[in-house]
This record gives C-alpha cells, sequence and structure tokens, in this order.
C-alpha cells in the first residue's frame, strides 16, 4: 500500500510539473526561443556586416532596441544579447543613459561572433521553468538534513553579502542544494549545468551593467521566502517565490542600460 501510494504520488508531481512547463509556454515569460538563423549570434553578426558596409560608422549611435527588434524581427532581449556578444567582442561599447555606439574596432573584418552558447535570457527562462518545480518538489521531498545544507548557504550568502564573487558561489549552491532536496538527482544534475552555462562570457558583460548591491540585496529576500516555503513544507508557495525571484531577476536586465 505504501509503494502503491508514493507511486500515486510520483505520477501526480510528473503531472504537475508537465502542466507548469505547458501554462509556462504560453506565458508571456516564454517568448518563443529564436530559430538558428535569428539567434543573438546571427543577429549580432548582422549588425557587424553593416557596420562593415558603412551604414553605421565609427562613433555614431546605433538604433534603439526597439526599431532593431522591429527591423529584424526578433524579439528585444534577443537584440540585447547580440549587443552583449557585439560589446564582448569590442565593435560596439554600451553607455549608459545615452546609447550604443560603434567602435573603431567595427571596421575591421572580424568574421563572425563567437559563440556564446544560449543566450542568458534563454538560460533564465529555462530556470524559470524548471526550478519553480525543482523547488516544488523540494517543498515535498525534502529532509531536516536538507534543510540545514539549504540555510547553510542562505547564511553564507548574507555574509558575503558584500564580497560580491563568494556571494554567487553561495548563491549557486542555494538553488543546487534545493535541487537535491528534490529528490531527484537528474533535476540536481541539470540545475547545476543550467547554472554552469549561466556564467559565461556574456552573462558576466550583462552584469557589467545591471549587477547591484541592490539585486544582491533583493535576491537574499526572495531566496529567504523559498527558504520559508522549503520549511512549511508548502509546494505552492515554494513555486510560487521561486518564479517571483527569477522573474524580478530577468526584468532587471531587461532595464535600460546602466
Amino acid at each position: 500500500m505504501a509503494a502503491d501510494r508514493q507511486s500515486r504520488s510520483s505520477a501526480a508531481n510528473v503531472d504537475t510539473a508537465v502542466k507548469a512547463v505547458k501554462k509556462a509556454a504560453r506565458s508571456e515569460l516564454l517568448e518563443p526561443v529564436s530559430a538558428p538563423e535569428r539567434s543573438y549570434q546571427r543577429l549580432a553578426e548582422q549588425i557587424a556586416d553593416l557596420i562593415l558596409q558603412g551604414e553605421f560608422k565609427v562613433g555614431e549611435r546605433l538604433p534603439s532596441e526597439r526599431s532593431l527588434a522591429e527591423r529584424f524581427e526578433i524579439s528585444r532581449t534577443s537584440v540585447r544579447e547580440a549587443i552583449i556578444a557585439l560589446e564582448v567582442q569590442g565593435l560596439v561599447e554600451v553607455r549608459g543613459g545615452s546609447g550604443i555606439y560603434v567602435c573603431d574596432a567595427a571596421t575591421k573584418p572580424v568574421g563572425f561572433i563567437p559563440d556564446g552558447g544560449a543566450g542568458p535570457f534563454e538560460l533564465l527562462r529555462a530556470r524559470w521553468v524548471i526550478e519553480s518545480e525543482v523547488a516544488a518538489l523540494a517543498a515535498q521531498n525534502r529532509t531536516d538534513a536538507d534543510i540545514d545544507k539549504i540555510y547553510a548557504q542562505l547564511a553564507a550568502m548574507g555574509r558575503n553579502f558584500n564580497d560580491k564573487l563568494a556571494n554567487e558561489a553561495d548563491d549557486r549552491l542555494f538553488h543546487i542544494r534545493i535541487a537535491e532536496a528534490s529528490g531527484n538527482s537528474v533535476m540536481a544534475q541539470v540545475v547545476t549545468a543550467l547554472w554552469d552555462q549561466l556564467r559565461g562570457v556574456l552573462w558576466k558583460k550583462l552584469e557589467e551593467h545591471f549587477h547591484t548591491p541592490q539585486l544582491r540585496e533583493a535576491s537574499l529576500e526572495e531566496h529567504q521566502k523559498v527558504f520559508d516555503a522549503l520549511v512549511a513544507r508548502d509546494p505552492v508557495a515554494a513555486r510560487d517565490a521561486m518564479r517571483e525571484h527569477l522573474e524580478r531577476v530577468m526584468n532587471e536586465f531587461k532595464k535600460a542600460w546602466r
């Protein structure tokens, strides 16, 4: 009987996760992922070509993100990722409060924009879907030992608040400990892989523009809400708290350039 109840509970969890993914797919948060020919890398190459052709001259400001999105029929988040890719290559300079300007280096042929992997927003959207359900599972399956491990990382984030690198490492482990508490080793591997991809060159450049102590403080408060839901064994609250956290991070990185 116990095994049968456990089997039914696992099936219900899977059904809940499937429904959540379907619902998220209809959400504005999960805007369609661009086809390969419209990826941020392809767009970056197109803009670089236009610079070489003289449409955008050195020292001039590029059109707004909205204008570029309309011209190339691509999402504004993909445009932002393309701009970041160009900035990493030294082809453009992002000046907060002013705009995006073509640099001297942009007059030299660059061949292609190196593939930085999945874009930051694509990875954040994936985390929004996966980690919210992982948090719900963790609220159901966690042990007291899991809670101790998760709390240790939450406390470390507070202690290392002013040490950005240490705080980031604690942040990563906080999310991984939650995945481990889900009771599903595959989920733990997936969350770890997502975090490892997220810390690429494009993410680091994006953070240079938007990461602030205020963002870290907000994250710490939101992590506390996730933790409280896990302690209470409340899967609905855990799911909602994780979604709100990741949604805010995405929205922060969509704001005007700083």
